[in-house]
């Protein structure tokens, strides 16, 4: 055997001495980047299936646009170029339905959304999103509650009649709003703080770390701490993607989902509690009973009954709620 020939026998044995890797690798999309909770927790999921798989898979978090938008992450569920995803409201344009995840006045507290898609319903949702978007629920993220920012102070529902309050442009919350005796307004967000400083809007409603994080808190002098719409993001798998991982380990995802979304829901406590204690040095924090604003909304749900599967899923969280 020639030099050359032994050289190329060694590099050849060598070579299939290596181990070949097993490890299998997932894809998962968010719009959010590191800082935001979804984000982290998404970090933290990978890291734990990592862990608890011993190297076996791996799921590489692609935040910050990586993966698109909302929507084309949604469809990359579907198309196969994600696996996994944290997706919020967008769920609606695939089932218009499960526009009762950003219904206001819909759940009482965490705990009320919590019981609801860790039980019977979200075993309902979880199908739906298998139908109609190609992606199974595996947990439930919370984010911060909507608040209410105004030009005046705010104490009962009397005191928002008329007012115009920039909402998103979406049919449910421009027909809530109304119900409420204001006048919602649709604008686009980098419109809100010119708006409420010419006066062109009187107030408007979202997270406290929007509020305190783009100057709204300068723009206006009040906040009502109402806790109108208790939002909530999923963690989704996709079906393919489900259904290449055996079954035995299948709990190595769901067991990292959960303790994902329970550190998430930590980081977003601690962030609620740091913008309210931020906000309420700038502004005069009120805190309504929104007894007479349920019951202002109570029948627009009557609105959307031709919507397939709307009703029944709303009259039940409804019924749940009274638990809480």
């Amino acid at each position: 055997m020639t030099l050359r020939n032994s050289f190329l026998a060694a590099t050849l044995l060598g070579a299939l001495a290596i181990p070949v890797s097993a490890e299998t690798v997932f894809k998962l999309g968010a719009v959010g980047s590191p800082g935001t909770p979804e984000v982290d927790a998404a970090l933290r999921f990978a890291e734990i299936v990592a862990e608890q798989s011993e190297g076996e898979y791996r799921v590489d978090v692609l935040h910050s646009g990586q993966a698109g938008g909302e929507r084309e992450i949604a469809e990359g569920l579907q198309f196969g170029t994600s696996d996994f995803a944290i997706l919020g409201g967008i769920v609606q344009n695939f089932d218009p339905a499960l526009m009762i995840v950003e219904w206001d006045l819909l759940f009482k507290n965490n705990d009320h959304v919590r019981a609801v898609m860790n039980g019977p319903i979200g075993d309902d949702i979880s199908d739906r999103l298998s139908q109609n978007l190609g992606a199974r629920k595996i947990a439930t993220l919370m984010r911060s509650p909507r608040l209410l920012t105004t030009n005046a102070e705010v104490n009962e529902l009397a005191d928002i009649a008329g007012m115009k309050v920039r909402v998103p442009e979406m049919p449910a919350r421009i027909a809530l709003w109304k119900a409420l005796g204001a006048q919602p307004t649709p604008m686009a967000f980098p419109e809100v703080v010119p708006a409420l400083q010419l006066g062109t809007i009187d107030g408007q409603e979202n997270p406290i770390g929007l509020i305190t994080s783009t100057g709204i808190d300068e723009a206006v002098d009040y906040l009502a701490d109402t806790k109108h719409l208790y939002g909530f993001m999923f963690l989704l798998a996709a079906e393919s993607a489900w259904d290449s991982i055996p079954e035995e380990d299948r709990a190595i995802f769901t067991e990292a989902a959960e303790q994902a979304a329970a550190y998430n829901d930590e980081l977003v406590e601690t962030s609620v509690q740091d913008g309210m204690a931020k906000a309420g040095e700038k502004m005069t924090v009120t805190r309504p009973d929104l007894e007479a604003w349920r019951a202002a909304t109570a029948d627009v749900y009557q609105q959307f009954s031709d919507v397939e599967g709307f009703t029944d899923l709303y009259t039940r969280i409804v019924e749940a709620g009274q638990d809480y």
